[in-house]
C-alpha cells in the first residue's frame, strides 16, 4: 500500500528529523493516550490528541448470547434459506470428513504456510507503524491523514456516523480527528489497513466468500466494541479481534482449495461446528506472530489451542456475545 509511505514519509511541519523517528520503539501501547509526549508533539508546541468521553454503552439483550443463530459457514456459503435455513441433520458428510482431515494436517506444524494468508505479511506491519503516530497534535494528524483519500474518507465517515450524530455535521478533517479521539482514529486506521486481507483472486474458493467475510467482520467488530464497553474489556482490542477473527475462515478456505477441495455443499450440524472450531484455531495460529497489542496477542495464543466456547480471555467473552448479535444484524434483525 503506497499510501503508507506518503502518510508517514517526510518531515513533520515542526521540522523534526526523520532519523529521530527511527529510534522510537516499534510500537507503543495503542490505548495509552497519556503515556508521555512524542518529541514531534513537543516541537509543535501543541497538546497531543485526547480521546473523547466514552459514549454510554449499549447493553445487549439478556438472551442474545444464548441464541446461537445460523452457523456462520452456512451464511458464508450462501446456503441459508428463508426462513433461515439450518445445517443438515445426521453424521459428517464425505466432503466434510476430507476437509476436516486436511485442516487438522495444516494445524499440526507450529506455524502456518505463508501462502495461506499472504497479505498479512504487508498489512500488519503497516498497521503497527501507523499506530505509533497517534499522539501528534490534531493539525499534524489531520494533515498526514489528508494525504491519503481512502483513510481521510474513512475518518470523515466514522466521525459523521450515528455515534456522533448528536454533535452535528463534520466540518473538516481536523474536526473529525478531534471528534474520534484516539480509539476512534485507531479503529478507522485499522479498518482501512486491514481491508485487503479479505480480498481474494477471482475464481478461487475464497472469492465466493470474501465479500461476505468482510461484511461479517465489519459488523462483528462493531458488535464487539459494544460488548467490550458493556463488559469492561479493551475497546480497541475488541475491535481488532472482531475485525480479524474471520481471517481464520480465510485461511480455512485457502487451505481447502490448496488441498483440492474446490466446492463445498450445505454442511451438517456436526460439520458446521467442527469447521467453526478449526477456523477459530486457524485464526489463533495466524495471529500469534502479529502481536498488534498485548491483549490481542494473548487472545491469539489462547485461540490456537482452546475452543472459543471454553476461552477464559476477556476477548473470548466479547466474541461469544458479539457473534450471535452480528448474525442477527446481518439478517435484518
Amino acid at each position: 500500500m503506497g499510501w503508507l509511505s506518503r502518510l508517514l514519509g517526510g518531515q513533520a511541519r515542526s521540522g523534526a528529523k526523520p532519523g529521530r523517528r527511527a529510534s522510537r520503539p516499534a510500537v507503543r501501547p495503542p490505548l495509552d493516550a497519556t503515556a508521555g509526549v512524542d518529541p514531534l508533539v513537543a516541537e509543535a508546541g501543541a497538546a497531543p490528541l485526547r480521546p473523547p468521553s466514552p459514549a454510554a454503552p449499549t447493553t445487549p439483550a439478556p438472551d442474545a448470547t444464548a441464541a446461537l443463530g445460523p452457523p456462520l459457514c452456512c451464511w458464508l456459503l450462501g446456503t441459508l434459506r428463508s426462513p433461515p435455513g439450518v445445517p443438515l441433520p445426521g453424521p459428517l458428510q464425505p466432503w466434510e470428513q476430507k476437509a476436516l482431515a486436511l485442516l487438522d494436517d495444516v494445524l499440526v506444524p507450529s506455524t502456518l504456510p505463508s501462502e495461506l494468508l499472504p497479505r498479512s505479511v504487508n498489512v500488519v506491519p503497516q498497521l503497527l507503524a501507523l499506530l505509533r503516530h497517534q499522539d501528534l497534535p490534531v493539525p499534524v494528524l489531520a494533515e498526514r491523514i489528508g494525504r491519503d483519500p481512502v483513510l481521510a474518507a474513512e475518518v470523515l465517515r466514522q466521525a459523521g456516523g450515528a455515534l456522533f450524530s448528536h454533535l452535528g455535521p463534520v466540518a473538516d478533517l481536523p474536526q473529525a480527528v478531534q471528534r474520534l479521539g484516539v480509539e476512534g482514529l485507531q479503529m478507522a486506521i485499522a479498518r482501512v489497513v486491514l481491508r485487503p486481507m479479505f480480498q481474494a483472486p477471482p475464481g478461487s474458493l475464497s472469492a465466493r466468500t470474501s465479500e461476505r467475510l468482510w461484511e461479517h467482520a465489519d459488523v462483528l467488530s462493531r458488535q464487539a466494541v459494544v460488548a467490550a464497553r458493556a463488559g469492561g474489556a479493551s475497546v480497541f482490542d475488541a475491535y481488532l479481534v472482531g475485525l480479524l477473527h474471520d481471517s481464520g475462515w480465510t485461511v480455512l478456505f485457502h487451505a481447502l482449495q490448496r488441498g483440492g477441495i474446490n466446492d463445498l455443499g450445505t454442511p451438517s450440524e456436526r460439520g458446521a461446528e467442527a469447521l467453526a472450531q478449526r477456523a477459530h484455531r486457524l485464526f489463533g495460529r495466524a495471529a500469534v506472530p502479529w502481536r498488534i497489542t498485548p491483549g490481542f496477542a494473548a487472545f491469539a495464543e489462547e485461540a490456537q489451542c482452546v475452543p472459543l466456547a471454553q476461552g477464559v480471555h476477556p476477548l473470548a467473552a466479547v466474541l461469544r456475545t458479539a457473534q450471535p448479535l452480528a448474525m442477527v444484524e446481518l439478517q435484518g434483525g
